[in-house]
């Protein structure tokens, strides 16, 4: 299996993604858990949050970020140390990844945000090896 098929199959299989942002007053990094789908066509995470969270307010100040996703079967893991994050209005086909992989989110969507992630490189671990996979 080469790099693109392990972290193909990463993002396929993890649920929940580490974000950090910094905070507001850009003196520290901030980190959280959040529910996310990977939208292979434009290589980026999609997640969702309430619009009057700590965490929209250091998205607004600032928009760098890195992640991690949660360890999926064998160890197998994916992070980004340079990625933004931006607000978006979702696209149909947005909101059909999202709410197909968490249907119980749907009720809530009208009262949260939605977010990408955009990175141009990501480590991929698995099999104990880290290899960088770019697009």
């Amino acid at each position: 299996m080469n790099v693109q098929d392990k972290f193909d199959q990463i993002m396929q299989e993890a649920a929940q993604v580490a974000i950090a942002t910094l905070t507001v007053d850009g003196q520290a990094p901030d980190v959280r858990i959040v529910l996310f789908v990977y939208l292979p066509e434009t290589h980026q995470l999609l997640f969702m949050s309430g619009a009057d969270s700590p965490k929209v307010a250091e998205i607004t100040a600032h928009s760098v970020a890195a992640f991690t996703t949660q360890a999926v079967s064998e160890q197998k893991y994916a992070r980004a140390k340079q990625a933004k994050i931006q607000k978006v209005t979702l696209t149909d086909s947005m909101k059909q990844a999202y709410f197909d992989k968490f249907p119980n989110s749907a009720a809530y969507a009208a009262h949260n945000d939605f977010f990408t992630v955009d990175f141009n490189s990501v480590d991929v671990t698995a099999d104990n090896q880290t290899e960088t996979l770019t697009f």
